[in-house]
């Protein structure tokens, strides 16, 4: 009598009531199968997210499916056949960040067509050697992990504070949400100073509400005035902003500055209006050159945060750089897994003069001409290979020159202290070897501030 084969649903039915956490994507990164062992370890249901595409990015999101999904998503490598076992960072139910390891298995037909990938978690720490992750897919996990951190610590998913000088920025925002104070954001061009202040918005009572920019520099002064007069007089309205921004405060016309400054002074600045500003220049600079209103300077800058440069954000460069490529993957059917260390290596050579803003730029393009899994050299787009070439052309120094005035002065000084002393004090005839009569030497050695001292 032949031997009894179980049906295949018996299977199905045992993988899927296993402890042992078993996931299945399909070739298009949509979920397909999702065991209780994956219910117990994230307290996500098979139902939120079967047939929901995952996506490689380390975004934080509210819904916990959202959260779930994308922390499956496996690195680009996977899909191209190479099996990994990997680190994954997520918060479940509970609001506990979760790091289990995940053997990602690449399954194919007989036709050598990759059909899915299937994933088994496990939080024990014990690793595949021959499994290891890239360097690129380390820094995935160690964002993941980060933006859980910070997503918990700060309620901010888009900080990137390994450095010191970021977490101090991260704390300053903290404090800055809840106080309703306006609030200064200084730094170089590039540096996030528009992207601070609407992460700050985003975590006030006001969120709902407009993020109004008022462009100081582009805009003359009718127009600032107009925009301010318009934002003023529909305080409270259903349509109103709930957040004004400055931007380059430091060209706000000087007559709105000083009535500006009154309605603080006078308290008549509508309360729902949280006021922002923003300059890469040193305002108290301003201030002592009658070029800035003092008194508005003081109402603007009661709470003040520095934004570094990129070049002194060297712990968070790498990080950053993982961030900007998992960005691109946000709207991209295409999914990168991140960048060389060559181009890493040749990134930690440029100045970046354009900050964060070049960083982003300079990445986003390099995504669209990297067909995956990787960037490497030969994907960085023509805007880096110029501004490197620039940078090597630039003179290592360029000539300092001083003022012609002060260089005659130090040569006048030297030779009146050298005839004074050669005469041993006699300024008569000191006075005669420099073809000077006497009451014109006296009037240069005062003029001149030579001290007995140095004669």
């Amino acid at each position: 009598m032949p031997k009894k084969v179980r049906k295949q649903s018996g299977i199905v039915s045992w993988l899927t009531e296993s402890v042992r956490p078993i996931f299945i994507l399909d070739h298009r990164s949509r979920v397909r199968f999702f065991n209780r062992g994956c219910v117990d370890i994230t307290g996500c249901q098979p139902d939120e997210l079967i047939g929901k595409v995952c996506k490689y990015r380390s975004a934080m999101l509210e819904s916990l499916s959202e959260r779930v999904l994308h922390s499956l998503a496996p690195p680009a490598e996977v899909y191209a056949g190479q099996e990994l076992f990997t680190e994954i960072s997520l918060i479940d139910s509970q609001g506990k960040l979760r790091s289990p390891h995940v053997l990602y298995s690449p399954l194919y037909n007989h036709a050598k067509e990759l059909i899915a990938v299937m994933g088994i978690m496990t939080e024990l720490q014990e690793t595949a050697p021959s499994l290891s992750p890239t360097f690129s897919q380390q820094l995935h996990t160690e964002l993941a992990g980060l933006t859980q951190r910070s997503h918990q610590s700060y309620n901010l998913d888009t900080i990137i504070d390994r450095s010191p000088a970021m977490r101090c920025v991260a704390n300053q925002i903290q404090v800055a949400r809840n106080a309703n104070v306006p609030v200064q954001i200084r730094g170089d061009s590039g540096t996030g100073k528009r992207f601070i202040s609407r992460v700050i918005h985003q975590q006030s009572s006001e969120q709902s509400r407009a993020f109004l920019t008022i462009e100081c520099r582009q805009l003359p002064r009718t127009d600032q005035r107009r925009i301010l007069k318009d934002a003023l007089n529909h305080a409270g309205d259903f349509s109103s902003p709930g957040a004004i921004l400055l931007n380059h405060v430091e060209d706000l016309a000087l007559d709105l500055q000083t009535w500006l400054a009154q309605m603080f002074q006078l308290k008549e600045w509508p309360s729902q209006y949280r006021l922002f500003t923003s300059t890469a220049v040193k305002l108290k600079d301003l201030v002592e050159q009658d070029k800035f209103d003092k008194s508005f300077f003081h109402a603007i800058t009661t709470l003040t945060i520095e934004l570094p440069s990129l070049l002194d954000r060297q712990e968070d460069f790498e990080l950053l750089c993982q961030y900007f490529v998992e960005q691109s993957n946000k709207n991209s059917l295409k999914q990168l897994t991140g960048l060389t260390r060559e181009v890493h290596d040749e990134f930690k050579q440029y100045p970046w003069p354009g900050n964060l803003r070049e960083l982003k730029q300079v990445i986003q393009e390099a995504c669209e001409l990297c067909p995956g899994p990787l960037i490497t050299t030969e994907h960085l787009p023509f805007r880096f290979q110029t501004g490197k070439n620039a940078q090597k052309s630039l003179p290592a120094r360029q000539a300092e020159f001083q003022p012609l005035s002060t260089i005659l002065e130090q040569v006048e000084k030297e030779e009146i202290s050298r005839a004074i002393s050669a005469t041993k004090g006699n300024k008569a005839k000191a006075a005669e070897l420099l073809g000077l009569t006497r009451a014109k030497l006296y009037r240069r050695i005062e003029s001149l501030g030579i001290s007995k001292d140095s004669m």
